[in-house]
């Protein structure tokens, strides 16, 4: 009899220890560490793309950070290629010369096939915020896009959306841009030479003085740079061409090594803040043509010119054999081209029907 109640008496701390151990050994807390992230830009310091894009992107982090971690993250900029030049910056990341760095694949031709079918002409490309949303969830939904940037954290990616042609003669037809001067940057030269155009390429910190002293007789870019590079004192005409294929892609990447110093809990704050601003970049380079545009039609007087279905019908003809030629070109290459320009196409669709409106 003793020993069946020794028995039963067992039984029940067994029974009872669960209830004052709880249901599992506790995680420890994570031990406080704290970073300063060195964050490498080729934009100058009073850039918008800086003080409303990347310092506002900082803030997030580290607010965040602090609030639901016990760590802290501050961001020492080093904007204007201080640090790391335009051309530089992707490779001086993935080497560690800096934490973090916002650059243009453009810089570094070659590197990024597939990400530049992206500025080919024919694209809807309805502002910045459509460009942004559809290379950055191409990047997400392509195998292949992912491979051209492995050697770097993806942050997010984003775009300047479309470029307008900006001129001192009006452009409203085909035949107006027969011999003129037109300044451009990548994939934009191709269809300025098979509109009738002669491209010149020059870096946008040269424009103006080109424009003033007509060297070239226009420029095709965002119309943000009508304020921001004040080529609205030096230029006379807008003609609204989102189709021709300006639409230069840049990417915020960050260094692996540092990226795997991080704990779960603020690599989760880094993917959903960046979740964010893909869509916050797009609008903020949307609003700034807005605005651009505003500026030089109400301080310097510019018209501005859009062309009706039929004449957009002749622009297209001229240009719809270069996407054509960038799939069988890369195609040969033994890159999968048409099937990551198929994916383009499909969501600039997409996200002209969701976001086309933005800005207007």
């Amino acid at each position: 009899m003793k020993s069946k109640y020794l028995v039963l008496l067992l039984v029940l701390a067994l029974g009872v220890i669960p209830l004052f151990s709880g249901c599992g050994p506790k995680e420890a807390p994570e031990e406080a560490q704290e970073w300063k992230l060195d964050f490498a830009t080729f934009w100058p310091a009073a850039d918008f793309q800086v003080v409303e894009g990347h310092q506002v992107w900082a803030k997030a982090i580290s607010d965040r950070v602090a609030a639901e971690t016990p760590h802290k993250i501050s961001f020492e900029f080093h904007p204007g290629g201080a640090l790391l030049g335009a051309t530089e910056i992707y490779q001086g990341v993935a080497d560690g010369a800096a934490d973090i760095g916002t650059t243009c694949p453009l810089y570094t031709m070659g590197m990024f096939p597939l990400t530049m079918g992206i500025e080919l002409p024919g694209y809807n490309n309805d502002n910045a915020l459509v460009a942004s949303v559809t290379i950055h969830e191409a990047w997400k939904a392509s195998p292949e896009l992912q491979k051209e940037h492995e050697r770097v954290k993806i942050m997010f990616f984003w775009a300047t959306g479309p470029g307008d042609f900006m001129t001192n003669k009006p452009v409203q037809k085909l035949e107006d841009l027969a011999g003129l001067q037109i300044r451009a940057a990548g994939g934009s030269a191709l269809a300025i030479n098979a509109l009738g155009g002669t491209p010149v390429s020059l870096p946008m910190s040269e424009s103006y003085v080109a424009l003033q002293s007509r060297n070239v007789d226009g420029i095709l870019a965002p119309t943000d740079t009508l304020k921001g590079f004040k080529l609205a004192e030096v230029t006379k005409y807008i003609t609204k061409t989102p189709f021709v294929g300006y639409n230069v892609v840049f990417v915020k990447v960050m260094n692996w090594d540092t990226w795997n110093s991080f704990p779960p809990s603020v690599q989760k704050i880094f993917d959903e803040v960046n979740a964010e601003f893909v869509v916050k970049y797009g609008k903020l380079r949307t609003d700034h043509t807005v605005v651009g545009q505003k500026y030089a039609v109400d301080e310097f007087k510019h018209q501005v010119f859009t062309l009706d279905a039929a004449e957009r019908a002749r622009w297209m003809e001229k240009i719809k054999a270069i996407p054509e030629k960038w799939i069988a070109d890369n195609t040969a290459k033994g890159l999968p081209a048409k099937k990551v320009y198929d994916l383009f196409v499909e969501l600039d669709q997409k996200y002209s029907k969701e976001y086309g409106s933005y800005g207007k």
